[in-house]
């Protein structure tokens, strides 16, 4: 699958100026929120299936919200438990960041975009003040902004199914002049 096709196709790919997660403007932004609802997305979980084969964990949790569907196809096809990593407390009610139970199991998170990790570092904080241990970091797409060497200082595995440099050099053709300037510009100063 040319998994850059398929999110131009899809409009998960978009072009323009964007704040992300982390504060940075990026003059592209991937969208998988909406991913799990078009039918390449099965095809996505077995390539992250094929990622993680051989990392040793007990329980998969999904960062909210991007992480959620990822996370609860492949705890399902793998026959695990499942939970999720709030963004922040909901105020009524338990009040938890981590919805499952995580003591003494060791952990693998799953999110949808890695932009400098700082998402799944919440998440394995929490994680960690919940009793379990994080033993690795799983992602549909690293943007190369720094999550991997983050991730690798905290202990953390880290594993993507794609990488934005191979995404974006599948798509080059399918930019204009100015588009691919811009990105180019952008990936040139964040590394």
């Amino acid at each position: 699958m040319d998994i850059g096709e398929v999110l131009i196709k899809r409009k998960l790919l978009l072009i323009g100026n964007f704040v992300l997660t982390s504060g940075r403007t990026s003059p592209y932004y991937i969208d998988l929120r909406r991913f799990p609802s078009f039918p390449e997305f099965p095809q996505v979980v077995d390539e992250a299936l094929a990622k993680i084969k051989d990392m040793n964990f007990d329980i998969v949790l999904g960062v909210a919200t991007g992480g959620v569907p990822l996370a609860s196809f492949i705890a399902c096809k793998m026959n695990l438990p499942m939970g999720y990593v709030r963004v922040e407390k909901k105020g009524y009610g338990t009040d938890k960041l981590v919805e499952a139970e995580v003591s003494n199991k060791r952990v693998l998170i799953v999110d949808d975009v890695a932009t400098t990790g700082g998402s799944i570092e919440k998440a394995s904080l929490e994680v960690s003040k919940s009793g379990g241990n994080v033993v690795g970091a799983l992602v549909i797409v690293d943007r190369e902004e720094g999550a991997r060497d983050k991730l690798a200082r905290l202990g953390i595995e880290f594993r993507a199914v794609f990488r934005i440099s191979e995404i974006l050099r599948s798509v080059s053709e399918k930019l204009n002049e100015s588009e691919r300037k811009l990105i180019l510009d952008y990936l040139g100063g964040t590394r």
